[in-house]
């Protein structure tokens, strides 16, 4: 349900609290309103004004969503936001382009905000809780299936430029959303021996073979905030030291010596990938390649990056049995997303959600009077 506050109900709200405060200043907690006065509170909310005086300035802040109970701030949204914009500067969209797609992603993100809210709010309703051992204890078998050590982990995670404190939060909280939904729908799923086989053999280059890449990087980063002559400068740079590589330096010399990555201590040394673990752009750069091969300068979100291949590493294939409880572990993880997108809109439908979004406010700083 969306809805639109009058100028009257605005201008009410605002001049009651300036009776009270020549600046408006407000701790924002979880708000508790019931019945008639939930939607006359949401038009108060929206047009709400959130102040944080410092010597300088003062940074205004509104209401963009009611979700129920709670509330979503502008500078949550725009936070999101900032990033998606600095990745499209690095890519090199244009300004017209940049507004189109952000003007996309800005309800897709504000979307999946208020789905995040209603599942806290039904995870918090019905008290479950993830300790820290469960947390590592699911890393540990994420790992095992992958065959991956600590090590390899974090090199995948640096290589995302994801910390290992950010991919615990993004699995904790995948752990508390699926424990929600199986107190839902669990009773309704069943995983088969035939839908596991079924499964397995449309999945044959899966699990008829692996192939894994020994890789080594050089990376010159490329910060969003820097500019047009100092990423051309970077550019310059990277394309030096691929040019003496052409001439036959040593790539684990060229990376001790220039990479501004943290793997630079070990000469560039990423560890061994699966092929099918790495993102689609690394994975162009790499396929084709021979051992002891290098690619092409990469324009990367983290920066522009050249990869060796150190070795490729083939294995043969892995029987069915030995995969069994791992495909129905992937099939039944399917069906809980499914599931779970049923019942969140079916909740999103049951809930009262407001949307005050104009699709084009940003949070504004003005000089202090």
């Amino acid at each position: 349900m969306e809805s639109a506050c009058s100028g009257v109900c605005r201008l009410e709200w605002i001049g009651k609290m300036r009776k009270q405060n020549s600046i408006i200043q407000w701790a924002l907690p979880r708000y508790r309103f019931h019945g008639s006065i939930i939607k006359s509170m949401a038009c108060a909310l929206a047009s709400l004004l959130v102040v944080s005086v410092t010597a300088r300035a003062e940074m205004v802040d509104r209401v963009v969503a009611m979700v129920n109970n709670d509330i979503i701030l502008l500078s949550e949204l725009q936070q999101t936001l900032t990033s998606v914009a600095g990745s499209l500067d690095k890519q090199g969209y244009s300004a017209s382009q940049k507004k189109e797609i952000l003007n996309e992603q800005r309800k897709r993100i504000l979307e999946q905000m208020i789905y995040d809210k209603l599942t806290d709010q039904q995870v918090q309703r019905n008290n479950i809780k993830i300790g820290d051992e469960e947390v590592e204890a699911t890393i540990d078998r994420i790992r095992k299936v992958n065959k991956m050590s600590d090590d390899d982990l974090r090199r995948a995670l640096e290589l995302d430029g994801l910390s290992y404190e950010e991919y615990r939060k993004q699995i904790k909280e995948r752990m508390l959303r699926t424990r929600l939904v199986n107190r839902e729908v669990k009773s309704k799923i069943v995983v088969t021996d035939e839908d596991a086989r079924a499964y397995y053999d449309s999945h044959q280059k899966e699990y008829g073979g692996l192939t894994k890449y020994h890789l080594r990087h050089i990376l010159i980063k490329a910060p969003a905030s820097a500019g047009k002559d100092e990423n051309e400068r970077n550019l310059q740079r990277i394309k030096d030291i691929y040019k003496q590589l052409k001439e036959g330096e040593s790539f684990e010399k060229l990376a001790a010596q220039y990479s501004e990555a943290s793997s630079a201590e070990r000469s560039g040394d990423l560890g061994v990938f699966d092929i099918g673990m790495l993102s689609r752009q690394i994975r162009q750069a790499v396929e084709g390649l021979e051992g002891q091969q290098f690619s092409e300068v990469v324009d990367t979100d983290q920066g522009y990056q050249i990869f060796y291949v150190e070795e490729i590493i083939h294995s043969g294939g892995r029987p069915f049995e030995d995969v069994r409880a791992e495909i129905q572990e992937k099939i039944y993880a399917d069906v809980v997303d499914q599931k779970f997108n049923e019942w969140i809109k079916d909740l999103r439908q049951r809930s009262h959600i407001e949307i005050f979004d104009t699709g084009t406010d940003t949070l504004a700083t003005t000089p202090s009077p």
